[in-house]
């Protein structure tokens, strides 16, 4: 079973629209688990020890999302 894990958005939108846009995305609003890396923001909706491999999904210029699959302990997540 695949799992958001994060969402990646451009660091050429300011940090509140960054924020407002990853919160529409991540079902969890009260997460506030982000970084920047590099040229994006990274905003963590679950953290990678609990998946195994993982596939990115470009939605436009600004926004990725990045999914794993989920390890079998994990997998009554949503």
């Amino acid at each position: 079973m695949w799992a958001l894990h994060a969402v990646l958005i451009s660091t050429k939108e300011s940090l509140e629209k960054a924020k407002k846009q990853s919160q529409d995305i991540i079902k969890d609003k009260n997460k506030s688990f982000y970084r920047i890396e590099g040229e994006h923001y990274r905003f963590r909706n679950l953290s990678k020890q609990k998946f195994s491999e993982f596939r990115s999904k470009i939605v436009n210029d600004n926004i990725t999302l990045v999914f794993g699959k989920l390890k079998k302990e994990y997998l009554n997540l949503k």
